[in-house]
């Protein structure tokens, strides 16, 4: 399911037109990418945990060369779904 068939689906239900549900998408995305680039974690009950994870960095070796180099640490967005989530796929 991409973008756009959520948010017809939501203008259905909402009797929104498509572009209002369209910009409610991208307002609830917009805010959920912002806290996460807070360091904050965003927590949906029915849907599960957005969060970030960091990575520390490790030494490596060139694939080629065979050469040491260092990869630098990062942050990984995850998503943990919730019990209900879990309960209400499995049923």
């Amino acid at each position: 399911m991409k973008q756009s068939d959520i948010s017809k689906r939501l203008a259905l239900e909402l009797q929104l037109s498509p572009n209002d549900a369209n910009e409610i998408i991208k307002q609830l995305l917009g805010a959920i990418r912002g806290a996460l680039m807070e360091g904050e974690k965003v927590y949906l009950p029915p849907l599960g945990t957005f969060e970030l994870r960091y990575f520390l960095p490790k030494n490596g070796r060139h694939p080629q060369t065979g050469e040491p180099i260092e990869i630098a640490g990062y942050n990984q967005p995850s998503f943990r779904p919730s019990p209900a989530l879990k309960k209400a796929l499995n049923r």
